[in-house]
């Protein structure tokens, strides 16, 4: 039996070399940089290691601790030590809310599933770099009449499109990994957000639950000296069963308030990533707000809003990548060109070999449809990028505006309405010592006093939340605009 010639052996093995190549070549290499800034913390991602840089420490977060390319076990040492440092210095001194955050963001569950995008992403570049397997065919035709041999052909082939469309596919696959960038950045600023928020929530109802305390001893002591009065006939019974049922409304109120604690601590836990044990701590920091810089103009803040949001960078980089993947749709991609070598031997024993080609001819499908589609993507996110521009426009304008609202009402509140009613309880003391004005008109004043107190709480909640929407409305951080909270 003659062998196949020697040009056709090292075409054949040309080929196997070049598969061997590929399937032993390195995989792509992670250049990936993500930084964003909240309040005096900057956050640094780079490669596959999240950074949260702060003074004193400086701590090193893996983005995928289960990634399948790189080993991350002394990333998880790395993360438990720093976990149990915090959870000590939390049991020891209080959840503050700068260790709230600190504890999210090497702790939260989500936020760790969320990083494993990045190795999809980066899964995607792989394979985007890798060629389509070559193609061989054999086949035997058996002779219907003795004494003839059997006709015997051998084709191999490669997609010689691949050499034109592997770049392309990896510069589509390298922009979406862009885009789930953005998005972890967009994750991590939602999540300090979230924690900000969660921890002021808890602050405030304490405080409340505190001054509520304080009613409630007081409506209690009111109950009181009704029932005694009441025994001496001094006041009717139905005033007494008045400040019965004030006494017992006040611990109502109470309960609800104690209720919804436990709900603002367990969505704290949940924001944190705890449980067990872990979830046992106390709140500890003070809510100022007389520190506060004075913020920049509105004009810039929106346009650093536009500029600097994550969730808007998010869809300019998916209008890059959906125009990468577009040029993948051009009409000679669909010709599947291929390459190889053809070997035949006839009946007669000849052997003839030589180059072979194969494509498809776009005549009726050379990408009309996805050319179609690939532009209404593209508008599509084109106006989604201009909603989302209004949209942040409009969020820096409400949290601006309203928090100067609420930063109006804690002024009156601590300028004049507080120091009056402080004024009107010495006054009332006075009063009530020349027996000119009633125990229970003297505890009405205090009262007044609570309410007014609790009301200011309040006030401070909604004009801190507004501060932390604003912050996040302008992209996390005010440090391009102005000194930095």
């Amino acid at each position: 039996m003659r062998s196949l010639p020697r040009h056709v052996i090292r075409v054949f093995g040309l080929i196997i070399a070049l598969c061997l190549a590929q399937a032993c070549g390195q995989k792509p290499i992670k250049k990936n940089t993500i930084s964003f800034s909240d309040g005096a913390k900057s956050v640094v991602m780079e490669g596959p290691a999240l950074e949260l840089a702060e003074t004193p420490v400086a701590y090193a977060l893996p983005v995928c601790p289960t990634g399948p390319y790189d080993g991350h076990q002394d990333g998880h040492k790395a993360v438990e030590e720093i976990k149990g440092q915090l959870l000590r210095e939390i049991q020891q001194k209080g959840l503050t809310q700068e260790s709230a955050v600190q504890l999210a963001l090497i702790n939260n569950p989500d936020l760790f599933a969320y990083y494993e995008n990045l190795e999809i992403g980066y899964a995607g570049l792989l394979e985007a770099g890798l060629r389509q397997n070559p193609v061989v065919s054999a086949s035997a035709r058996f002779p219907d009449e003795a004494g003839l041999r059997i006709n015997k052909q051998i084709d191999t082939a490669i997609s010689f499109l691949d050499f034109f469309l592997i770049p392309l596919r990896q510069r589509a696959a390298e922009a979406d990994i862009r885009v789930i960038e953005s998005e972890i950045r967009h994750k991590v600023l939602d999540l300090v957000k979230e924690v900000r928020l969660n921890w002021l929530d808890v602050k405030i109802l304490e405080l409340q639950l505190d001054h509520e305390s304080k009613r409630g001893e007081l409506k209690e002591l009111a109950a009181g000296l009704a029932g005694l009065q009441k025994k001496a006939e001094n006041i009717s019974a139905l005033s007494a069963r008045n400040k019965e049922i004030e006494y017992e409304m006040a611990q109502e109120r109470l309960k609800g308030l104690k209720a919804d604690l436990e709900t603002a601590k367990e969505k704290m836990n949940r924001s944190l990533g705890l449980f067990g044990n872990e979830a046992c701590w106390g709140i500890a920091g003070e809510v100022l707000w007389k520190n506060d810089f004075e913020l920049p103009d509105l004009g810039i803040m929106e346009k650093a809003a536009v500029e600097n949001r994550p969730d808007i960078e998010t869809i300019r980089r998916e209008i890059d990548a959906i125009a990468q993947e577009a040029n993948l749709k051009q009409w000679w991609t669909y010709s599947n060109l291929k390459v190889g070598t053809s070997s035949e031997r006839d009946p007669d024993g000849l052997i003839v070999s030589g180059p072979s080609i194969e494509l498809e001819i776009p005549i009726f499908n050379y990408g009309q449809g996805e050319k179609e589609k690939y532009h209404a993507l593209l508008d599509q996110a084109q106006k989604r990028l201009l909603a989302k521009a209004v949209q942040a426009c409009s969020e820096v304008r409400e949290f601006f505006k309203t928090g100067n609202i609420y930063q109006s009402q804690l002024e009156d509140l601590e300028n004049k309405i507080l120091p009056d009613l402080a004024k009107q309880i010495i006054d009332g003391q006075a009063h009530y010592n020349v027996m000119t004005l009633g125990i229970f008109e003297l505890f009405d004043l205090k009262e007044a006093e609570i309410q007014a107190t609790i009301e200011h709480l309040q006030a401070l909640k909604h004009y801190k939340k507004a501060k932390i929407e604003l912050l996040h409305a302008v992209g996390g951080s005010f440090a391009s605009l102005g000194r930095v909270e």
